[in-house]
Formats: C-alpha cells, sequence, structure tokens
C-alpha cells in the first residue's frame, strides 16, 4: 500500500484526552463559555500570591466571584476558552489533546489502536480454527485456578503428557480435546513444549496468572492473531501519523452522561453516590484532520515471512485495510443500532440508522472508525466474538472471575441482561444525541 494521505472527519463528538481533568479551582463559567484560568497571568495583574491562596483555600472560592470582586473579566486572565452548554459546576471537565500551541489533534495511536481492534475481529471471524482456539482460552482462563492446582499437586509443570491427562480430568473430555487444549494453554502461556524442561518455571508462574487479571484478559488473544510479541506483531507493519492540528474554534466543551438499564429502558445512570456524568472538552461533528497511514511493505516479503509469518489472513488484513474497518464497523452499528432501539433510546438508535446508510454509500477505500475515549466495551473490543465463544452460564462466569461490568464507586455487579449495560452518549441542546467517537476516513485523492 506504501504511503497514503488520508483525510479524517468527525461524525459524532470526538474525545482524546491529556488524563487531565478541570475542577472549580481551574476555570469559570460565563456567559455558556468555560473559560481555564492562567495563573501567570492573574499574579501579573499584582495579585498577591499568598492572598490569592488562603482565598483558594476557602470552601465556598469560586473563580466567578473571585474575579467580580476585583472588576476582572474572565477573558483578560484565561489560557483559552470554549463553548460550552452549561455551568460544569462541581462536575470535572476533561481535558483534550492539544499541540505547544494548544491547537487539538488527534495522535497516530489512537487512529492506529482502533484500527488494530478492527484487525482482530476481522482475524477472529474470518476462522472457525482461529475462534475455536479463542473458545479454547476463555474455558482455560475459566479453570487455570484448578489445573495449576492439580499440576502443582503431581509436580508436572515439566511433563507434557501428564498435563494432558490433567486437562482431560479437569474439563471431562476426550484425549484428542485434552490435546487440543494443552497446546492451546502453550500458546496462550507464550512457552514451547521442545524448551519446558527448562522453562517449566515460566510456564508454572504464568499458569499461575491465567484467569487473575482483568488486564491481561485480552493480551493472549491479541499475541495469538497479532504476533507473539512487538518484534512479531502484525501492527508494526502499519504506520500512523499523528493528525495535522485543527484550529481551537473547532473545540467545545460538552456533556457525557452514561446511561445504564432500568427495566427494559436506558435511563441516565444516578446512584447514592452521585450522579454519573462529565464534561469534556472535545471535537466537534465535522471536524475534519488530516494524517499520514502506510505499510512497510519489506514486511511481507519472503524473507521477513520466514522469521514473521506475516503472509495470508494476516497480510490481506491490512492489504484490505478499508474492507477490514467496514466490516468490524458494519457489525458494531448492527448491535448498538438494535441495543438503543431495544431499550429506547431512539435518537441515538436513529444516529446509528444513519451511519449504516452512510456506511453503504461510502467511495472505494474509505471506512469507518470509533477513535477515542467514551466509545464503550463493545467498540474497542472485540467482545461480541468472545460472548458468542461461550455459553450464557460460561459467560456469567467468566465476567465474574475478571469483574466484567463492576461499577468501580459500589463494586456491584448488574449480572441480569445484557453485557455491558451501559454506554456514555454525548449531549446536545440538552438532549441525549450522540454516541463518542465515530469518525470517517477517506484517502486523499
Amino acid at each position: 500500500m506504501g504511503r497514503r494521505r488520508y483525510t479524517l472527519t468527525c461524525l459524532t463528538p470526538v474525545h482524546v484526552g491529556t488524563g487531565r481533568q478541570f475542577g472549580k479551582f481551574d476555570g469559570v463559567y460565563r456567559d455558556r463559555r468555560w473559560y481555564v484560568m492562567d495563573l501567570d497571568a492573574v499574579l501579573a495583574r499584582g495579585v498577591d500570591a499568598h492572598a490569592l491562596a488562603r482565598a483558594m483555600g476557602e470552601r465556598a472560592f469560586t473563580w466567578s466571584a473571585w474575579l467580580d470582586e476585583r472588576g476582572i473579566a474572565p477573558s483578560e486572565v484565561a489560557a483559552y476558552d470554549l463553548p460550552c452548554p452549561q455551568d460544569p459546576g462541581d462536575t470535572p471537565v476533561r481535558e483534550a489533546l492539544k499541540d505547544a500551541y494548544g491547537h487539538p489533534y488527534l495522535p497516530g495511536s489512537s487512529i492506529k489502536g482502533a484500527i488494530r481492534t478492527a484487525v482482530l475481529w476481522w482475524l477472529m471471524n474470518g476462522s472457525a480454527h482461529e475462534r475455536q482456539f479463542a473458545v479454547r482460552y476463555l474455558q482455560l482462563c475459566l479453570k487455570a485456578s484448578e489445573v495449576f492446582a492439580v499440576l502443582r499437586e503431581r509436580r508436572a509443570f515439566d511433563r507434557p503428557e501428564e498435563q494432558r491427562v490433567v486437562l482431560a480430568e479437569v474439563f471431562g473430555v476426550g484425549e484428542d480435546e485434552a490435546e487440543a487444549l494443552r497446546h492451546t494453554l502453550y500458546r496462550v502461556l507464550n512457552v514451547e513444549e521442545r524448551r519446558l524442561a527448562d522453562t517449566w518455571r515460566v510456564f508454572q508462574r504464568r499458569l499461575e496468572q491465567l484467569g487473575r487479571s482483568r488486564e491481561w484478559l485480552a493480551q493472549p488473544i491479541e499475541r495469538a492473531f497479532l504476533g507473539r510479541d512487538p518484534n512479531h506483531d502484525l501492527l508494526r507493519a502499519l504506520r500512523v501519523g499523528d493528525s495535522r492540528p485543527a484550529g481551537r474554534d473547532r473545540l467545545a466543551v460538552g456533556l457525557v452522561w452514561t446511561y445504564a438499564r432500568r427495566g427494559s429502558q436506558l435511563v441516565e445512570k444516578r446512584e447514592e453516590d452521585g450522579e454519573y456524568k462529565t464534561f469534556v472538552e472535545w471535537l466537534v461533528p465535522e471536524t475534519t484532520l488530516a494524517f499520514d497511514l502506510s505499510t512497510d511493505d519489506f514486511l511481507f516479503t519472503e524473507r521477513a515471512d520466514r522469521e514473521l509469518h506475516f503472509r495470508g489472513a494476516k497480510e490481506q488484513a491490512l492489504g484490505q485495510l478499508a474492507e477490514t474497518c467496514r466490516a468490524f464497523a458494519r457489525a458494531v452499528i448492527a448491535a448498538e443500532r438494535a441495543f438503543f432501539r431495544e431499550h429506547g433510546l431512539l435518537p441515538v438508535a436513529d444516529f446509528y440508522a444513519e451511519l449504516d446508510a452512510l456506511l453503504d454509500a461510502l467511495a472505494e477505500g474509505a471506512f469507518l472508525l470509533n477513535v477515542g475515549w467514551g466509545g464503550g466495551w463493545e467498540i474497542k473490543t472485540v467482545g461480541d466474538l468472545v460472548r458468542h465463544a461461550l455459553s450464557r452460564e460460561e459467560f456469567a462466569r467468566l465476567r465474574a472471575q475478571y469483574r466484567l461490568g463492576e461499577n468501580p464507586k459500589t463494586h456491584r455487579f448488574a449480572m441480569e441482561g445484557p453485557f455491558p449495560h451501559t454506554r456514555r452518549i454525548a449531549y446536545e441542546s440538552g438532549a441525549p444525541m450522540w454516541p463518542l467517537g465515530w469518525v470517517k476516513v477517506e484517502p486523499d485523492a
């Protein structure tokens, strides 16, 4: 494919953050604008720094009142200001990524991460054999502790034949399936049978960790489909540059509310510990950004393939990148459209219907991605394939084991109904309107 310039168009609000959240000590709301304070500019007005620190230590402190008392307009001491639909109050404002001049852009890593998920989904979806590997891996996760305990009791971490026997006993399967589980286990733990006599302690340690870490759940699947380590990872063949910056006028502050199921409906999530909403600096819809995308064609040569094994399905996934990303987007759109319609949030369901029509009308080489924060579990993972690879009971056990869907504030689960049961929704004019992060990507002529 070589190097090519692309134009990315935001279809919904897009937020890629710095990790910083602004609070009442960082900014002031005035006349439907959010002003981020510049302390240097404040102090340059002759303000005593100690007096300001004491004032900010008061519980009732607000920049609005403090500035009014001194006759200072927020615009005179702000680093920048953005349109904002309402006063954030005590609700945090998530900062958007900007360059050194304060102009927003999208990092290549965020665009590449969205492509990576689409490629992984395409590879998994295209091979029944590989889907079966994913099923066996998840089943091993569910019984890893039991397998580990028996192997430790029998001191069999370095004995492949005994491992096969143990797997047959634990899973209640025949010899052939036990053998398939054994090879899946080696692949998952990234160990080689021929070296097991020397590396059995590595095998033991990794098996003990299997099934325990939520962060580790997807890594073995990614390694199996995309490459065993960064040097052998398929996505090293894809280079995605940072976008050119947009003008600051393409940024605004918007309200994002987490919606949760209540019975058959999706409603704004409110709990005893507060409301689940935030404000974010986002790129507004219709913002366009240019970026470069290229592939390292040498990594697909016969010489490189002896080591990397990128030829075949992997090469096809990147060689037909637009089709790969379209296929993943189509699957996500269908699932999300049905979810929102079933749970009564019709404006968002209608948006997905429009997105589906747009997908059908895309020019050759163009595709859709979901980029940045707020897209959710369904879009940022291959969760739909994983969920349908297991029985309902197995998936429920997997969720409980990895605490998928746990409320981070209350540590409670909503185990009934579809998972995930929450979505983040962007507001317009005080009403829920959009999912976050959808962009159109088109190759330049």
